[in-house]
């Protein structure tokens, strides 16, 4: 790390960030830290209990084991939600948090991601390009490994956001080759669902008519259906992983919509509020049937085909008697009217 990145952390750090340096020597020291460089750390750490007497200490950075910092409520709130909203502050903490990217337990990588995360979301090409940069350094420096594969993502996520999409699909599929990674076989599905999408809609902008062109119906479906199953496969597969199961449903019903199948759109949302109601897409979900007119939130596929299906179960199968000849059992069936007509004559057959 250059010395101007430690500078900038001394500038923007405050009195009440405290760190708990974790030595090699399985000792560990408690303080504030006021410089930090490439070969040393120095440290503010009190005296005693009373009279707020204070000592700098000198600590060799080969010295550190790990480095622990006290993450503080706003803190998390701003890391566990990387909204566009919060893009400022999440940038003050990458600039603070930067130089401790290499070092085991701090906060760093985390700190990246989150801020990539919600530049990608604001959907600005500047940002964009920031976040490829940010989500790259992250990928290759990070100490965690969840940090790196996080950042590998929104790395591909980026790369997509920049017209970069035929390079970020073939390095999912290789990514999806890997299947012993769960999590990550997820990210990679869905990303290339992602490009699958763009692809999806680029067809449509450019085959308005494609109902009438026998040429592009099988085009038009194999997409539809390629798209379909990558988003689909966290909720078929891995429907634990709650919020990776709702977003790909979520860009499920982007493609419905897309499609004007508006009543699988509205099934697949009713499926968001009750399979994932804690996951950030149920609200989506919530408010995409919110704007329905009521013909169409009384559109209900499934609920006629549970009723259809109550009604077959309900209706009573015909069955022979053991005793009776097969031509016995089919007049059975429809036995002969022994009532008589109308003139007084026996019902006869013709």
């Amino acid at each position: 790390m250059k010395l101007l990145a430690y500078i900038l952390f001394i500038a923007t750090a405050s009195a009440a960030d405290q760190a708990t340096l974790v030595l090699k020597n399985a000792t560990k020291r408690t303080g504030e830290i006021v410089f930090a460089d490439d070969h040393q750390i120095r440290l503010k750490i009190p005296l005693g209990e009373q009279g707020g007497a204070t000592a700098i200490i000198s600590i060799t950075r080969s010295e550190v084991e790990a480095i622990d910092f006290k993450i503080e409520p706003p803190m998390e709130e701003s890391l566990s939600a990387p909204t566009p909203s919060r893009i400022a502050e999440l940038d003050g903490l990458w600039a603070k948090f930067g130089p401790w990217l290499t070092m085991p337990n701090s906060p760093t990588g985390r700190i990246g991601c989150a801020l990539g995360e919600a530049l990608l979301a604001s959907s600005n090409s500047q940002n964009t390009k920031k976040a490829l940069e940010i989500f790259k350094e992250v990928e290759t420096k990070a100490w965690n490994l969840a940090d790196r594969e996080r950042a590998k993502v929104g790395r591909l996520q980026s790369m997509l956001a920049s017209g970069k999409a035929t390079e970020a699909m073939s390095e999912a599929k290789d990514i999806a080759m890997n299947k012993e990674n769960a999590s990550l076989l997820i990210q990679a599905k869905f990303i290339m669902g992602q490009a699958r999408h763009k692809d999806f809609l680029k067809f449509l902008k450019e085959n308005p008519r494609w109902k009438e062109d026998s040429l592009a119906i099988p085009e038009r479906d194999q997409i539809y259906n390629e798209v379909l199953e990558l988003y689909l496969y966290p909720a078929l597969f891995n429907g634990s992983d709650k919020e990776s199961a709702a977003r790909g449903l979520w860009g499920v019903i982007d493609i419905y919509r897309a499609s004007g199948e508006i009543s699988l759109a509205i099934e697949t949302s009713r499926d968001i509020t009750v399979l994932y109601p804690d996951s950030s897409y149920a609200s989506k979900a919530k408010e995409f049937l919110s704007q329905l007119n009521p013909e169409q939130i009384a559109m209900d596929k499934e609920k006629k085909g549970r009723e259809a299906l109550a009604m077959a179960a309900s209706t009573p199968v015909p069955v022979a008697s053991p005793t009776s000849t097969p031509n016995e059992s089919h007049e059975n069936l429809n036995p002969k009217s022994t009532k008589k007509k109308k003139n007084g004559n026996p019902g006869t057959k013709n």
